[in-house]
């Protein structure tokens, strides 16, 4: 974002977006910047200075090494404390810069549930969307100038190591929370379904068969399930087989009739129609979009 003395171009900043993904920019001297919010998420790091920063009505002070991830939806605002102003690096990003499955998404925690991070967010009693992190070793402040760096080099893979970057400062500004353990692990049941799911996704499940192996009633672990997730375990198994086949249409040159069987489903009609339910797009189209959109993406047999 840019300060109230400048010229705030959206349409540019959101074209850049559309076809980038991200865009990491550096401001110097700043004074102010109007109440204000934006259609993805933004990582604002504190270079040097301090300033007062208003989020959904509440006002913290950052200084030099704080900075925070301001979520789809919420309003922020900043006012410099000293007449010298504050320096600042912004990192805009669309959650489909991770995983072009994630295209649509519109919050950070749908981004940390990914299976790239795999945070049971229903564990958590702290939000990370409303929380002031501080880089204490300068680790992620590093990384985002590995991100600057990629932009402006703009070599081949640089929007994979900017993805594996951006991974890299998820993971440890989640460290800062102090129920992150849980965060990570999730409930024992949920636990053991989630990892159960990432293994064996491709095989024939059943909820029934996974509740007796726990000694538990179905309709017990079935709710159980559902309260930590906030989806039932076949919409969970469902969702975690889509990302694994949009994953092989975009990586693979398998056809949609073996994809279909390599993620668990025997009817490549239904599973298309998953797909396009999820996307917006058959097969195919996914197919030619993600890799129009990212022509370094190896194309494997």
């Amino acid at each position: 974002m840019l300060g109230s003395e400048k010229i705030f171009h959206w349409s540019k900043i959101l074209a850049s977006l559309e076809k980038e993904k991200f865009l990491i920019v550096p401001h110097k001297g700043q004074k102010s910047v109007p109440l204000h919010n934006h259609a993805f998420l933004e990582l604002t790091y504190i270079e040097n200075g301090s300033t007062e920063h208003t989020l959904d009505g509440k006002t913290a002070t950052l200084s030099k090494g704080d900075y925070l991830i301001v979520d789809y939806g919420s309003r922020h605002s900043y006012q410099a404390i000293s007449k010298d102003g504050y320096d600042n690096l912004d990192c805009l990003f669309l959650p489909e810069l991770l995983d072009p499955i994630l295209k649509g998404t519109q919050s950070l925690r749908a981004v940390l549930e990914h299976y790239l991070l795999h945070f049971n967010m229903q564990a958590l009693v702290q939000n990370p969307a409303r929380i002031v992190f501080h880089d204490e070793t300068g680790r992620i402040y590093e990384l985002l100038q590995r991100i600057r760096d990629e932009e402006k080099r703009r070599e081949a893979g640089f929007t994979e190591l900017v993805r594996c970057y951006l991974i890299e400062i998820l993971v440890l500004t989640m460290r800062q929370l102090e129920d992150t353990k849980a965060a990570s692990a999730g409930p024992d049941i949920t636990a053991f379904l989630s990892a159960y799911v990432a293994e064996h996704y491709m095989e024939e499940i059943t909820l029934c068969e996974l509740a007796a192996r726990l000694n538990y009633s179905l309709p017990y672990v079935s709710k159980k399930f559902k309260e930590d997730t906030g989806e039932s375990f076949m919409q969970y198994l469902q969702r975690h087989r889509v990302h694994e086949g949009c994953r092989l249409l975009i990586s693979s040159q398998y056809s949609l009739g073996e994809i279909t069987e390599m993620v668990g489903y025997r009817d490549s009609k239904f599973f298309s129609a998953l797909i396009k339910r999820t996307t917006g797009m058959s097969p195919a189209e996914f197919r030619r979009h993600c890799r129009t959109a990212n022509p370094t993406i190896q194309k494997r047999s």
